[in-house]
């Protein structure tokens, strides 16, 4: 997978511990852009400031600058809730996560056969980043359908593959082994904002899907939300966010990588915006209150539960290669 970022100047950050490099924009290649704004860590409350900055010829918002790729790996530490796992939670929280987790994968199914229709026996499925694989668990229930997953952490690989027992494969896309044309469906579901170089790997998903198979993609929304809140919104997550889509840089991006964006299916998540409500009142760093961050965000996301059908913060996008 040949690299489309143009990489201007790589830095040792003394503020970060890590080192950093500044790069032209992703999706056009511009070296102009305007600061958005600056945030910090919230999740892990590693050291450091970064900057959100918009490219002043398409709007693209993205990090600048920001860790390198090496330098990404210590940000995506063994708690990260990507990867965490229902039996390591308290246990009067796991029902409750699971019920959380099963709604997602089943919101997921329906969005994606929205735009691709009801996936028949035999199809290829390919999901990048699916960390524990909630998300092929339900289509293997739903559907009938092995899907195949991607993940670049060996825990997590090892996993899947013995807990769970479903086939997965440990890299990302470009560094292991795919046939050209070969799946049906790859899904991309909250993990295209976490990639330095997105039309790299949106080129890599298109040459492994078949002409007239389908893409999909679940990323952050900025809408409303995002405005309100500010630094403090959730779904930014900064630094582990590096990109960041709206409907029109997302088709041009994906049009460059031989896809037509199709449907792009604007949503939220029941009480999800009690997390920024909780950074916004400055209980920060989820890590160091991660038995409370549950309980609170959903007492302090009930007043929005009547409102949450205006105040999306996600979008599900799908794509059909041409």
């Amino acid at each position: 997978m040949s690299a489309r970022v143009s990489r201007l100047r790589r830095f040792q950050s003394e503020e970060h511990a890590e080192e950093q490099e500044e790069i032209a924009c992703p999706l056009c290649g511009g070296t102009r852009s305007t600061p958005v704004m600056v945030t910090r860590d919230l999740l892990f409350a590693k050291p450091g400031h970064y900057t959100l900055v918009a490219c002043a010829q398409c709007e693209l918002r993205f990090v600048n600058p920001r860790p390198t790729p090496p330098s990404l790996g210590p940000h995506y530490p063994a708690d990260y809730f990507g990867y965490s796992l229902h039996e390591d939670e308290p246990p009067l929280l796991q029902p409750f996560l699971r019920s959380i987790a099963r709604g997602i994968s089943l919101r997921r199914l329906k969005y994606l056969e929205a735009g691709v229709g009801r996936i028949q026996p035999g199809a290829k499925l390919l999901d990048v980043g699916c960390g524990v694989n909630r998300f092929l668990h339900s289509v293997r229930d739903q559907r009938g359908v092995e899907g195949l997953g991607l993940d670049f952490k060996p825990e997590i690989v090892s996993y899947v593959k013995d807990k769970l027992q479903m086939p997965i494969m440990q890299g990302s896309l470009g560094s292991v082994p795919l046939e050209d044309g070969r799946f049906d469906i790859v899904t991309m579901l909250e993990y295209l904002e976490h990639e330095p170089d997105p039309l790299a790997v949106l080129d890599e998903a298109r040459r492994i899907t078949r002409q007239g198979g389908h893409l999909a993609l679940e990323l952050p929304y900025l809408g409303l939300v995002s405005r309100i809140f500010g630094p403090n919104w959730w779904n930014y997550d900064i630094p582990r966010h590096l990109i960041f889509f709206t409907p029109k840089t997302l088709e041009r991006v994906l049009a460059r990588a031989g896809f037509e964006l199709l449907h792009v299916e604007k949503f939220t998540l029941p009480l999800y915006i009690g997390m920024s409500v909780l950074q916004a009142l400055g209980l920060r760093h989820w890590r160091k209150h991660r038995e409370l961050y549950p309980v609170l965000s959903v007492v302090t996301g009930l007043p929005f539960l009547p409102f949450q059908a205006l105040l999306p913060e996600f979008m599900f996008c799908v794509a059909r290669a041409v």
